[in-house]
């Protein structure tokens, strides 16, 4: 969490707003918070602290831990028509809820049909559709059952696109779809950090397995050049 912040304060220029001379703001204001989602309860505040020889820094940010809103569920719901943090916040609590993946199918169909009558655009459907997707992970064996669910509220709502897998990406037992997804990710990444990707390295990254790609991944938050990215 320290690594991230003074990053971002490097990049954007300090981490408080000031006016300068123009009367425009010359900085960002960066808020750090910490949220913790499968933590029933604990510190309100956690901190890093690295001193040597009398000198060094000590950094204090705030933590959620989600599990608590366990117990605001009503309150969730009144804001997730409104506010989709709401909606993935529910999907995340569901997960916790219900730790057993073959007890799952009912509350996700419940979740989506929620999401599916709240009438948010749909680009942000989509967006929602795989996040709780994503969170919210089913056994194989009742993924037709779950996409049966989907095809009813496909025509309850006539909404074509919640229950299309290949356009909000779905795509449901398939590891070769799912690692074509991770290498497309990071190549995105490594081109907003890094600029133009090589061609030999687009290549290496589209072909390498989902472990290679999960460590590339990993090197990624830390690396200061492209080549940081692929070492061991």
């Amino acid at each position: 969490m320290y690594r991230y912040r003074y990053r971002l304060e490097d990049r954007y220029g300090g981490s408080f707003n000031h006016t300068v001379h123009n009367g425009e703001s010359g900085s960002r204001a960066i808020y750090s918070l910490g949220i913790l989602t499968a933590s029933r309860g604990g510190p309100s505040h956690l901190i890093h602290s690295n001193e040597f020889l009398g000198q060094g820094v000590r950094f204090t940010f705030p933590v959620v831990h989600m599990a608590q809103w366990l117990k605001h569920w009503d309150t969730l719901e009144s804001l997730a028509p409104v506010n989709p943090f709401a909606v993935i916040v529910m999907a995340q609590l569901t997960a916790l809820r219900f730790r057993r993946k073959a007890a799952r199918l009912d509350p996700k169909v419940d979740l989506m049909r929620r999401l599916a009558g709240y009438g948010y655009a749909r680009d942000d459907i989509d967006a929602l559709v795989r996040l709780v997707d994503w969170m919210i992970a089913l056994p194989e064996a009742l993924e037709p059952d779950y996409m049966r669910a989907l095809e009813a509220l496909e025509q309850e709502h006539a909404m074509t696109y919640i229950t299309t897998p290949e356009r909000v990406g779905l795509r449901r037992g398939r590891a070769e779809g799912r690692v074509e997804g991770q290498a497309e990710l990071l190549l995105q990444q490594l081109a907003r950090r890094f600029g133009a990707i090589p061609d030999a390295t687009t290549a290496r990254i589209r072909s390498a397995t989902a472990a290679q790609l999960e460590t590339w991944a990993l090197n990624f938050v830390d690396a200061e050049t492209l080549d940081e990215v692929f070492s061991d």
